[in-house]
């Protein structure tokens, strides 16, 4: 009976590590995305796309809604660490890409060192190649 008891268990943490780790994916296409999250698939033109957003994840603003993609969460770790380590000393300072930016300003999810980051980075530039 434990071991049974056992097996239900790890087949249901299969499944949620399954769901939630693995299944989870951005698909670039030469005329769409594919958005592949836990419970939902989305299929988005570049030509529909009106926004892309990284505050918490990659967050797609096109004609049929607001699509977030679970792969690509907004790393706020390095300012988490920031804050604690020099407190009201780093309150009132930006953070900018560090890899040559061109001196513009960006957030930490925004930049090259995030996962939305990134993501956001390879849509913009499919979409200026589809231009």
């Amino acid at each position: 009976m434990q071991t049974v008891f056992e097996l239900i268990v790890c087949v249901i943490f299969g499944i949620v590590v399954y769901g939630i780790w693995i299944k989870p994916k951005i698909v670039l296409d030469m005329e769409t995305i594919q958005v592949i999250n836990p419970f939902r698939t989305e299929i988005i033109r570049y030509d529909d796309i009106l926004d892309l957003e990284t505050k918490w994840s990659l967050t797609i603003r096109h004609t049929g809604g607001e699509t977030r993609a679970w792969v690509a969460p907004a790393s706020g770790k390095q300012r988490w660490i920031a804050d604690k380590k020099l407190g009201w000393y780093s309150s009132g300072l930006t953070f900018t890409d560090s890899k040559g930016d061109n001196g513009r300003e960006v957030s930490m999810s925004g930049s090259l060192e995030s996962l939305s980051g990134q993501a956001a980075h390879m849509i913009r530039e499919r979409m200026k190649r589809n231009h």
